[in-house]
This record gives structure tokens, C-alpha cells and sequence, in this order.
């Protein structure tokens, strides 16, 4: 089992702009972003998404493209992860506040039979 945690501080990002929305949002996390019209829930979801992304980048040990991971929702609200559309072995969880979004992400391993 490998672990990764991530913060994000949302003023780190207030202002980023939409090249870096690219960079970061796979293409279905990012037709959901532009329908979001409350900016504070689009800052949450961009900071919670690339905090998601750090997190599951620390469990591999090497770098995955950013817009190769995508973050997504089941019916009941729970997130999961696909990188490069497969599905992982990963258990994610993110949350935010106000002022800062975090992530952790397990990955199961073979040894953790």
C-alpha cells in the first residue's frame, strides 16, 4: 500500500488561468468546470481536483500528466479516479474549506493481498 496527501491553498490559484485549467482537468473534468457558475465552487473544484492529483502522483513515485487523471463522481457523490480511462486500485478522498482543499490517495498494491 503506498499513501499520498496533498494541500492546496485556494489563494495559490485565485488567479490561474485557463491554460492552467488545461493543464490540470482531464477533458471530462473540464466540461463539467465551464458549466460551474459560482466561482468559489469552480476555485474549490479546480484546487480540490489538482490536490487529488498530487496526492495519487505520490503514491506512483514518478510524474502522470495532469489532464491523464481525472477525478470524477459516482451516482452517491463518492469520488474515484481513472488514469488514462482505466481504472486504478486507488481509494481517494478530498475535502475543502474556505481557504484550503486536501486529498488523500491509497494505492493498493500487490502486497497488500
Amino acid at each position: 500500500m503506498k499513501i499520498g496527501i496533498d494541500l492546496v491553498e485556494h489563494k495559490d490559484i485565485v488567479n490561474r488561468d485557463e491554460r492552467f485549467c488545461r493543464r490540470v482537468l482531464s477533458n471530462e473534468e473540464l466540461v463539467y468546470y465551464t458549466t460551474i457558475n459560482d466561482e468559489k465552487r469552480k476555485l474549490e473544484y479546480l484546487a480540490s481536483r489538482w490536490a487529488t492529483k498530487e496526492a495519487i502522483i505520490k503514491c506512483y513515485e514518478h510524474f502522470i500528466d495532469y489532464s491523464k487523471i481525472a477525478i470524477l463522481n459516482k451516482k452517491n457523490g463518492a469520488p474515484y479516479a481513472l488514469i488514462e480511462n482505466k481504472a486504478v486500485k486507488l481509494q481517494i478522498s478530498l475535502s475543502h474549506t474556505d481557504n484550503y482543499s486536501i486529498a488523500v490517495a491509497i494505492l493498493l498494491t500487490n502486497d497488500d493481498d
